[in-house]
């Protein structure tokens, strides 16, 4: 898997906790890279929003099944739980991603298309 970062925005200053934004940004890659295909990019983009910062995740997977989109980001939440499960991880990832992103006053979300990624 090989990971893009596309252009910067203009220098802005965001107020964050640093270590806490560290593992933010490594749950989201995380889980794009688990879930894209061999030999697949991640990309990594930015956007000035209003006076808020995006940042997306984007990877070529599957998608995430419609079935599975209210619970994302609930601890524990696996779109596949059964025990033939073909990729690991505990289900924590995202709700921790989430308690983190809000905790220091920003949202979360998700964008997927049925086979064309998150």
């Amino acid at each position: 898997i090989s990971l893009s970062i596309n252009e910067p925005v203009p220098e802005v200053l965001i107020s964050v906790d640093s270590q806490r934004f560290m593992q933010i940004i490594s749950n989201l890659l995380s889980n794009a890279i688990k879930y894209s295909p061999q030999q697949e990019t991640v990309t990594i983009s930015t956007s000035l929003q209003n006076d808020y910062v995006r940042i997306s995740v984007t990877d070529r997977g599957n998608g995430i099944p419609k079935e599975f989109r209210s619970r994302i980001f609930q601890k524990f939440a696996q779109a596949d739980s059964s025990d033939t499960r073909e990729k690991g991880g505990t289900g924590l990832g995202l709700a921790i991603t989430r308690e983190l992103v809000e905790h220091m006053g920003g949202q979360v979300g998700f964008e997927s298309i049925p086979g064309q990624g998150a």
